[in-house]
């Protein structure tokens, strides 16, 4: 059972975050959507300062969720849990680097 939760978590938390940075990545890159960035308002983060410093943030944790995605259900169809349970750590470092990123003002 807990083999199926931590495959289930790595893969899940992974490939929603992928989904969601690319999915908007594309939307601004290819179909001509215009991001709602606010960068005079003193919270904002840093990257709302340019759309393609906001395009790049994007792409790069895009790009890093979904190779920690493909790797999860990868090492769980061989079924090699501790690469599961590293990428897990990974998809969880990845979202700490998300909450940090987005506290440098």
């Amino acid at each position: 059972m807990n083999k199926f939760f931590i495959a289930f978590a790595a893969i899940a938390s992974s490939g929603i975050l992928a989904y969601s940075y690319l999915r908007e990545w594309i939307a601004i890159k290819w179909l001509g959507e215009v991001p709602e960035l606010i960068p005079e308002h003193p919270l904002s983060p840093y990257f709302h300062g340019s759309i393609g410093l906001y395009q790049r943030v994007l792409v790069i944790f895009g790009i890093y969720f979904f190779l920690v995605f493909l790797g999860s259900v990868y090492f769980t169809w061989k079924k090699k849990w501790g690469f599961v349970m590293l990428l897990f750590v990974a998809s969880m470092l990845g979202i700490l680097g998300i909450m940090i990123n987005g506290a440098i003002k």
